[in-house]
């Protein structure tokens, strides 16, 4: 008998906690953060959660017997499967025991580890990684894999296969237990850059005739339909009648994103600006030649670093690496060449430029979905007011669309699917009802079989 225990991403967007146990192994599917839960009680940096008690206390961990760092008991885990480098589905691993390896891709590890490099820790030992003066400290064992690759884990096999989502390093996996074949998608898309892998994923899991499908409905209950191209297509038409400083915003680690500027700005005749976290994103993942990265020494690219009295020794890496490193002194005079990439924490240095009239900001990422990014959508939009700057909106989800999702599930053909990653579930089983297949909704806490 093989068993699912939900213990998170059940009725939520993230915090994807899935025990998947057969008779000789047991393993997590994700083990994220829990956005949702975390800020009903904790709003940093005034309070937050600084170990894993307080996450226990509050029913946001689960309360599982030896499985975090400062519990004695022994707990018997053979792993945690990453399935993409975005917190809501690998952060929570920095409270469990260094001892129970992590398995991801390449790049995975790559993004994981570059973001945690130049994040701000929250100490007390709760880190998957430090980046130090002398070295690279990872305290985690972690286990790699490459797409369409054959793994194990215990008496558990799986194949992983690269997906299209808004982060490089995302997999979805077709994983054979003696239940049958369960695939799990992660979070994925079909209207992004790398639709095609998401494609040969559907194919290879369908070959699988599975028990049962895993799959996301983030978007299920509201969905603005836009792809990448158009996304590029919105950009450049902005960027063209532009005459002053283009601003930019998006998520740090959407590569995809960042080469869609970088296109633009290289076609309109302009520089890319980006932030010093997104150049070390790049600078480690430059590797990847899958990934088709444009090099951080191209002279349509330059480094923007806020001025400050010290910096961490991920900047200090850029510096000694890189001579494009500019500031806000030097993006003044250029305004016209330039599209800068700045989020509302870069507003004191987009002051110091002093903008234009005429400038344009590109807003490139989610509208606000809840009271906080409301409260962040509004300071954003206090400060382009102050700077008599204007905003527009050009933006492509990273998750797949209702009909998209219908689409995969209706090819796949799973004997059973079960909706994770959403907030709608019933409104999923009555929009799939029609295909046919059984629908499984978990409860958090809940046990499945098969």
């Amino acid at each position: 008998m093989v068993s699912v225990t939900f213990y998170g991403g059940v009725n939520e967007i993230g915090g994807n906690k899935f025990l998947l146990e057969s008779e000789n192994t047991r393993i997590f599917l994700d083990f994220g953060k829990n956005f949702a839960k975390e800020k009903l009680f904790f709003e940093e940096p005034y309070i937050k959660a600084r170990e894993e008690s307080h996450l226990l206390n509050l029913g946001i961990l689960p309360a599982i017997k030896g499985l975090y760092k400062n519990d004695p008991e022994n707990y018997e885990l053979d792993g945690v499967l990453i399935s993409h480098p975005h917190v809501d589905h690998y952060d929570a691993i920095r409270f469990i025991k260094d001892d129970f390896p992590i398995y991801c891709g390449e790049d995975t590890k790559s993004v994981l580890l570059a973001r945690e490099f130049s994040s701000q820790s929250i100490g007390l030992g709760y880190e998957v990684a430090k980046l130090t003066s002398k070295s690279e400290e990872i305290f985690k064992e972690f286990h790699t894999f490459s797409s369409s690759q054959i793994n194990e884990i215990g008496d558990l096999k799986f194949e992983a296969y690269s997906i299209d989502h808004s982060v490089p390093g995302s997999y979805g996996f077709i994983i054979e237990t003696s239940g049958g074949n369960l695939v799990y998608t992660g979070d994925f898309r079909l209207h992004g850059s790398k639709g095609s892998k998401t494609l040969e994923f559907v194919e290879m899991a369908k070959e699988s005739e599975p028990e049962i499908l895993f799959i996301e409905g983030t978007h299920l209950c509201e969905c603005k339909p836009s792809s990448e191209d158009e996304v590029k297509q919105k950009v450049s038409q902005i960027v063209s009648y532009t005459n002053e400083l283009v601003l930019a915003g998006f998520a740090t680690a959407d590569v995809d994103r960042m080469k869609t500027f970088y296109e633009v700005a290289e076609e309109c005749g302009r520089k890319l600006a980006i932030s010093t976290k997104q150049a070390y994103i790049i600078h480690k993942l430059f590797e990847h030649e899958e990934l088709e990265l444009f090099s951080l020494n191209d002279p349509n690219v330059l480094i923007f670093q806020r001025e400050k009295k010290s910096y961490r020794q991920y900047e200090k890496e850029l510096q000694k690496e890189y001579e494009n490193i500019v500031n806000a002194t030097d993006i003044s005079p250029i305004q016209k060449e330039v599209i800068l990439v700045a989020s509302l924490y870069d507003m004191n240095e987009v002051a110091k430029i002093k903008p234009n009239p005429g400038s344009s900001y590109i807003l490139s990422q989610s509208e606000p979905f809840d009271e906080e990014m409301e409260i962040h959508y509004d300071k954003l939009l206090n400060w382009l007011s102050y700077l008599g700057i204007p905003l527009y909106q050009a933006h492509a989800s990273g998750h797949a669309t209702p009909h998209e999702i219908k689409w995969v599930i209706g090819e796949i053909s799973p004997k059973k699917v079960v909706p994770i990653h959403t907030e709608r579930p019933e409104l999923f089983e009555r929009y799939v009802s029609d295909l046919d297949i059984e629908v499984v909704l978990p409860k958090e806490g809940g046990k499945f079989e098969f």
